[in-house]
């Protein structure tokens, strides 16, 4: 009998991917070649060893070929009886909802619909269809981009519940496996379009790489193991340095720290943010290390911030709740937390303004006031630091604004342009 073309079961029982008999592996299944062979695979294996496999497809919509993906894998599944489960999802509306990238938005989008299907089922894991090329063009991307060893670790066999039986197959074996078993796939048009990094390096670099040396996807991956262990070391290093929970850290201990320790010290408080890793990068890393040095404030990937004070670094991430600009009316206005009146009756507390337009929003970074007597205009961000509003508290400041320009803020002033003209004609904006 002729040995099988793709053999993982080896690999999974290294790496304790087979389930407890009965149990459930849930399979991500996009309707490629890879994915249609590692469902297949799980489904045969499952019949061995006493598992069972269900199928996950999520419709992003992106190409007009998605629905003739999802029926591919829908028919493959009712053919072998694999429960099959699907979502279709608005990718881009999500890129402006996350404040993330195309890419990442997409798979955070995906590995959130495969956790909650997961769950929702009783599986015991996520398997997805990543291959011995994956992995060897993953970590050489990674060394282009630049990056330290947890980059170069390249893919984790196992990581959260996510297991990837097929990392040790060559790509070679899934084509023999499609081809022994006669399975129809789809492919994906993008996949053939080298303006993609990833695209140009598997059909154009990895080939001339090849003529080099015949085994050097084999190597590559051997490489990754080894830092991969090694980087897990350093991990658990690192982790020991920092609280237990929350994304505040003194910057005594950060500091003190090896100073190769510091960077992973910081990555593994940015894992605590919810929003997407994959933007940030050494160079904001270095950044934030300097910050803990000098105190101050950082903008970085994702929406998220960071904030050195009293000896204290705090990485944070929007409030979701901060209103959009809303229109005032006369009479009581509420926006988000904020009760605003406008009156034409004076309060000695109110701003005066002109009439007009007048709405109110959270303040932005490209906020500025010219004040009356004042030389020309300043930044709000400027006027609320000499007034002695911390960073991590100016969403809370509310800012009026006359026909969409940020005219009058509490506590700091009004702009010239929106200073009443004449005596007698002004409202009077209230906050309570």
């Amino acid at each position: 009998m002729s040995k099988p073309v793709v053999d993982a079961a080896a690999w999974m029982e290294r790496f304790g991917m087979l389930p407890p008999p009965g149990g459930t592996i849930l399979c991500a299944v996009s309707g490629g070649r890879d994915s249609v062979c590692l469902l297949d695979y799980l489904w045969r294996l499952g019949q061995e060893r006493g598992f069972s496999v269900a199928a996950a497809h999520l419709n992003h919509g992106m190409r007009p070929t998605a629905q003739r993906d999802e029926e591919l894998v829908r028919r493959l599944c009712r053919q072998r009886d694999i429960p099959f489960y699907t979502e279709k999802v608005d990718v881009y509306a999500l890129c402006d909802a996350w404040r993330l990238t195309v890419e990442e938005t997409g798979r955070r989008a995906r590995y959130e619909f495969l956790r909650r299907t997961a769950a929702s089922i009783g599986a015991a894991f996520i398997a997805t269809a990543h291959h011995r090329e994956d992995q060897a063009e993953t970590v050489l991307l990674q060394l282009l981009r630049g990056t330290g060893p947890q980059g170069l670790a390249g893919i984790p066999p196992v990581r959260e519940g996510i297991i990837r039986p097929l990392l040790d197959t060559p790509r070679a074996a899934i084509d023999a496996y499609i081809a022994a078993h006669d399975l129809p796939y789809v492919t994906d048009e993008t996949n053939l379009d080298t303006h993609y990094a990833r695209n140009r390096l598997r059909l154009e670099i990895m080939p001339q790489l090849l003529t080099i040396n015949p085994s050097a996807p084999a190597h590559i991956c051997r490489t990754a193991d080894i830092l991969r262990a090694e980087n897990d070391y350093l991990d658990a290093q690192a982790a020991a340095l920092l609280p237990d929970t929350g994304t505040a850290l003194p910057c005594h201990t950060l500091l003190s720290a090896p100073a190769a320790l510091r960077p992973r010290m910081l990555r593994l408080l940015a894992e605590r943010l919810p929003v997407g890793k994959k933007d940030f990068s050494a160079a904001h890393y270095r950044a934030l290390e300097m910050l803990a040095q000098t105190g101050g404030t950082l903008s970085l990937p994702g929406g998220a911030a960071a904030v050195c004070r009293q000896g204290t670094l705090t990485l944070t991430v929007p409030d979701a709740s901060r209103p959009e600009e809303t229109p005032l009316h006369p009479g009581d206005n509420r926006v988000g937390a904020w009760h605003i009146r406008l009156s034409d009756t004076f309060s000695p507390d109110a701003l005066a303004v002109r009439p007009g337009a007048w709405s109110a929003r959270p303040w932005r970074r490209e906020d500025g006031l010219t004040l009356p007597g004042s030389r020309g205009r300043r930044s709000l961000k400027r006027l609320l630091a000499e007034r002695g509003v911390p960073p991590e508290q100016r969403d809370a400041v509310p800012v009026f604004c006359l026909a969409g320009q940020a005219a009058a803020v509490p506590g700091v002033g009004v702009d010239a342009s929106a200073v009443p003209e004449q005596p007698g004609n002004t409202i009077y904006i209230q906050l309570f």
